[in-house]
């Protein structure tokens, strides 16, 4: 006696298509965004946050190093994200401190 069982797939988007890349990618873009600024430890006035493919790439200047970290650690998590890429920088201090000698 033989069983059939159908395999039911689970539901799962379908990414082929530009307009549900795009309409994702602005969605992401939305939640990284809200989530940098409702933390209270990143000043994300001057963070500019792009999507591409599920691809978050963060840009521009923080102030501190932990600031740097935190944007990243904060967003890591969000559902849909393939990778953070984090490019934001920022000024160390013993790099102001030359300038300042220099001057």
């Amino acid at each position: 006696m033989k069983i059939d069982i159908d395999v039911v797939k689970s539901w799962e988007p379908d990414y082929d298509s530009d307009v549900t890349r795009l309409e994702t990618d602005k969605n992401l873009e939305k939640k990284v965004i809200n989530a940098l600024q409702t933390n209270a430890f990143i000043n994300s006035e001057k963070i500019r946050v792009r999507v591409t493919d599920r691809l978050v790439f963060l840009e521009g200047t923080v102030h501190l190093l932990k600031e740097r970290i935190s944007a990243q650690k904060c967003i890591r998590d969000i559902f849909g994200i393939r990778a953070v890429i984090n490019y934001l920088t920022y000024h160390s201090e013993y790099a102001q401190q030359k300038l300042k000698n220099i001057s």
